[in-house]
């Protein structure tokens, strides 16, 4: 026998909900929990977009450091032959004014000599350690002591220019010493003597 669908539905008995209804703020977790993998997701690519970015800088900047040193290393080794060719070329300046002869000086100052004034004593001496520099040791006897400016200015000539000069009168006889310093004709650097008159000239 067939029952009727209500007549069953009458014998239900109303039940309870195990659970109250969750608040409608629960809603916004899944939206936040998508939202959150997304910020994550982008967080993530820019932090790994300028870590890449950073490594690729860093290795620029040690190969531009490499090759600084490598132009560094190349400059120091170009100055240093630089400084080698330097030595060398003073010492050959130093060979060439070490051979200048002092035959042409010695004539010149023997020309000089006026009549009535002769040479007691003549004495050259070349400085080992700087070539172009001459000791003069010379001691004239004579009445005229303008016998001197004759014989300097003579000095002068062969392009020869003496500095911290001193002269004396020894038994009737002038004895002068100064130091001679060769310098090439035309040259415009001044002399020991010629720096210290521009000193002490006001």
């Amino acid at each position: 026998m067939l029952l009727d669908s209500r007549r069953i539905d009458d014998f239900k008995t109303e039940r309870k909900d195990g659970m109250p209804q969750l608040p409608a703020i629960y809603r916004l977790v899944p939206i936040l929990f998508y939202l959150s993998l997304l910020f994550v997701t982008v967080v993530g690519s820019s932090a790994l977009w300028h870590s890449r970015t950073a490594s690729d800088r860093y290795q620029a900047v040690v190969l531009q450091t490499d090759q600084l040193k490598k132009k560094i290393e190349t400059s120091k080794a170009a100055r240093s032959e630089l400084q080698k060719s330097i030595v060398e070329a003073r010492d050959l300046e130093k060979c060439v004014l070490a051979s200048m002869p002092l035959q042409s000086l010695v004539v010149g100052i023997v020309r000089s000599m006026e009549q009535g004034s002769n040479i007691v004593d003549l004495s050259i001496v070349r400085d080992p350690e700087t070539p172009s520099q001459l000791k003069l040791a010379m001691t004239l006897s004579g009445e005229n002591d303008k016998q001197i400016e004759k014989t300097l200015e003579k000095i002068q000539e062969l392009n020869y220019r003496e500095f911290s000069p001193t002269q004396s009168k020894v038994k009737g006889n002038l004895e002068y010493r100064a130091s001679l310093l060769w310098r090439k004709p035309g040259s415009k650097t001044p002399t020991p003597a010629e720096r210290s008159a521009q000193i002490v000239e006001p």
